[in-house]
C-alpha cells in the first residue's frame, strides 16, 4: 500500500516537473523566434545608431529592475513552493513581496530622475528613459515568483508570450523610421504592464490569495532575508547589462547598436537553458543536500555535451547567421565577435547549474553572494580595461573570460560541500 501511495505521488510530481518543462521551453522557444522576427526589422528601420540608443536605455533599466526584484525571483519562489497548501501563509508571503516592490519602484523613479537630470548624456533623451522605466512596473507586477512556487509554470509561459506578441505584431505597424525610436520602449513597456495586470487578475481569481496587511516586523523579516540575493542580483547584473552600458559610455550609438544586435542572438542561446533550470528549482529546493548534489551531476554531463555542440555550430556558421538575420554590413563584419561570445553557451550553462540552481535550492545565499560578488568586481575591472583599448573584442572577451571565472567558483563550491552539516540542521 505504501510503496502504491510513494509510486503515485513520484508519478504526480514527474507530471508536474515535465509539465512545467514544456510549458518553459515552449516559452524560451517564443523568446528565441520572437526577437529574431521584430530584431533585424528593428535594426534596419530605427538604424544602428538610434536602435544603440534604445539598447543603450535598456541596458541603464535594467538596474532598476534589479532594484525592485530585490531577489524575490529565488527567495519568494522557495517560501512559496514550501507553504504551497497553506493559503493563509501564501496570501502573506504575496501581499508583503508586493508591498516592498511598490516601495522600491517609488524609490527607484526618485533615483532614476536624479541621475537623469544630472547628467546630459542621460537628460538629452530624458523621454527615452522614462518610457523605458514602464518595464520596471510591468515587471514587479508581474510575480514570476508566485506562479514558479506553486509551479504552474504554464501561466509564465501564456503570459510572456502574450507580451512578446503585443510587442512584436505593434512594432511593424507603428515603427517606420528612425524618428520613431520612443515607441520601442513605449510599446515594450505596455506590453510588461498589461501581462503585468493580466497576471494578477490570475492570481486573485485563480489562486483566491487575499490581501494581507503585513505587520512591520515581517516586511522587515522578509526584506532583510533577500537582501544578500539582491547583493548576488546586483553583481550579476554587472556582468551583464553592464557591458552594454560601459560600452555606451566609451564608444558611441552606433557601436552599441552592433554589439546589443549581436548579444540578442547571444542572449537567445543562453536562455535555451534557463527553462531547465526555473522547472528544476521548485522541485529541488525541497531536496535534501546530499540528494541535491547527486540529481546536479546527472545533469552536468548532458548539458556539456549539449552546450557545446550548439558552440560548434554558432563558431562555425556564425558569419552567415549574422548575414541571413540582419543583412547588414556593418553587423556581419563583426562576426569574430560573434564567434568569440559562442563560448557563452558552455560556460553560462554550468556556472547557472552550480551557482543559480545548486546554491539557491540549498539556501546557501551567503555563499552565492561572494561569488556574484567576487565575479562582478572583476568583470566592472576588465570591461573597463578591455573595451578601452579593443572596443567590441574586449568586450566580447571580457564576458567569457567572467563566465570562466563563475565557473571555476561554482565548482569550487559545489565539490566544498557547501554548508552541508549546517543547513540540513536548520532544516530540521
Amino acid at each position: 500500500m505504501f510503496i502504491k501511495i510513494k509510486s503515485k505521488f513520484q508519478s504526480r510530481e514527474k507530471k508536474t516537473l515535465l509539465s512545467n518543462f514544456f510549458s518553459l521551453f515552449v516559452l524560451q522557444g517564443a523568446n528565441f523566434i520572437l526577437p529574431l522576427i521584430s530584431l533585424p526589422y528593428l535594426v534596419r528601420v530605427l538604424g544602428i545608431e538610434k536602435f544603440g540608443l534604445v539598447m543603450f536605455a535598456q541596458a541603464f533599466i535594467i538596474y532598476f529592475i534589479v532594484i525592485v526584484d530585490y531577489g524575490f525571483n529565488l527567495s519568494a519562489t522557495r517560501d512559496i513552493s514550501i507553504h504551497r497548501k497553506d493559503r493563509e501563509k501564501l496570501s502573506l508571503i504575496f501581499s508583503t513581496v508586493m508591498l516592498i516592490k511598490i516601495i522600491l519602484i517609488f524609490f527607484s523613479l526618485l533615483l532614476l530622475s536624479f541621475i537623469v537630470f544630472s547628467f546630459e548624456k542621460f537628460e538629452v533623451n530624458w523621454e527615452l528613459y522614462y518610457l523605458t522605466f514602464g518595464m520596471v512596473i510591468g515587471q514587479a507586477l508581474f510575480p514570476i515568483w508566485f506562479f514558479q512556487g506553486v509551479e504552474k509554470m504554464k501561466y509564465i509561459a501564456i503570459l510572456n508570450i502574450i507580451a512578446k506578441l503585443i510587442f512584436t505584431i505593434l512594432i511593424f505597424f507603428v515603427i517606420q523610421s528612425p524618428k520613431d525610436y520612443l515607441y520601442v520602449p513605449l510599446l515594450n513597456s505596455l506590453g510588461f504592464i498589461v501581462v503585468g495586470l493580466l497576471s494578477l487578475y490570475i492570481i486573485f481569481s485563480k489562486f483566491q490569495m487575499k490581501i494581507i496587511i503585513p505587520t512591520f516586523s515581517y516586511i522587515k523579516k522578509t526584506f532583510v532575508g533577500s537582501s544578500s540575493l539582491f547583493v548576488s542580483n546586483v553583481s550579476v547584473t554587472l556582468y551583464t547589462a553592464s557591458n552594454t552600458f560601459i560600452l555606451g559610455l566609451f564608444t558611441n550609438n552606433a557601436t552599441v547598436g552592433i554589439y546589443a544586435s549581436i548579444e540578442k542572438l547571444v542572449l537567445a542561446v543562453k536562455n535555451l537553458y534557463t527553462p531547465l533550470y526555473q522547472a528544476l528549482f521548485p522541485w529541488l529546493s525541497k531536496k535534501s543536500i546530499t540528494e541535491a548534489k547527486v540529481k546536479i551531476l546527472k545533469l552536468v554531463v548532458p548539458i556539456t555535451f549539449f552546450s557545446s555542440f550548439v558552440t560548434l555550430i554558432v563558431y562555425i556558421f556564425a558569419k552567415d547567421l549574422l548575414t541571413l538575420i540582419f543583412n547588414q554590413v556593418e553587423i556581419t563584419e563583426y562576426y569574430v565577435v560573434f564567434q568569440i561570445m559562442a563560448f557563452i553557451s558552455i560556460f553560462s550553462s554550468l556556472n547557472m547549474l552550480f551557482n543559480m540552481l545548486y546554491l539557491t535550492a540549498i539556501k546557501a545565499y551567503k555563499e552565492r553572494m561572494i561569488i556574484m560578488i567576487s565575479t562582478g568586481i572583476f568583470n566592472i575591472c576588465i570591461v573597463f580595461i578591455l573595451t578601452k583599448y579593443y572596443s567590441l573584442y574586449g568586450t566580447a572577451m571580457a564576458i567569457i573570460l567572467t563566465e570562466i571565472l563563475l565557473l571555476i567558483f561554482g565548482i569550487y563550491f559545489f565539490n566544498k560541500d557547501v554548508n552541508i552539516y549546517w543547513s540540513e540542521k536548520f532544516e530540521k
